[in-house]
């Protein structure tokens, strides 16, 4: 079960991928593009999200101690480029962002909330058995 929610939460987690979609677009000016200071943190998003499917790969066919470190390495950095894009809000705020005005801020730590999530499930014993053990 734990695997299974590890697994949703790092599938839904990549959806932070969707910040490709406004890179080419930081410091355009227009209404609604981000602010300069915001390409960083779109830029980790996209880094996230977009291995983020890899790290779901992992969870599903791989086994070992190199999977288990990806999984928790992955969420951390996750985890500070969450928290590094809500300072980022707070000092160049981009209220045009849908997610912004769907969740406001929470959606930083709500990201944040997941990953952890995440990384103390994969930190009980059983599941870093599962994922160190052997495949079967």
């Amino acid at each position: 079960m734990n695997q299974r929610i590890i697994l949703f939460l790092t599938l839904m987690l990549s959806g932070r991928a969707m910040t490709l979609a406004f890179i080419h677009r930081v410091g355009g000016g227009m209404p609604g593009d981000p602010p300069p200071a915001w390409l960083m943190p779109l830029v980790g998003d996209a880094v996230i999200g977009v291995t983020g499917l890899w790290v779901a790969y992992l969870i599903l066919r791989k086994t070992g101690m190199w999977v288990w470190t990806v999984i928790i390495v992955w969420n951390s950095l996750a985890v500070w480029d969450a928290l590094s894009a809500f300072a980022i809000q707070t000092t160049n705020p981009w209220p045009e962002f849908f997610m912004i005005k769907l969740m406001g801020s929470s959606m930083f730590f709500a990201a944040s909330a997941m990953h952890v999530a995440i990384i103390v499930l994969a930190c009980r014993p059983d599941m870093r058995k599962r994922l160190t053990g052997p495949v079967g």
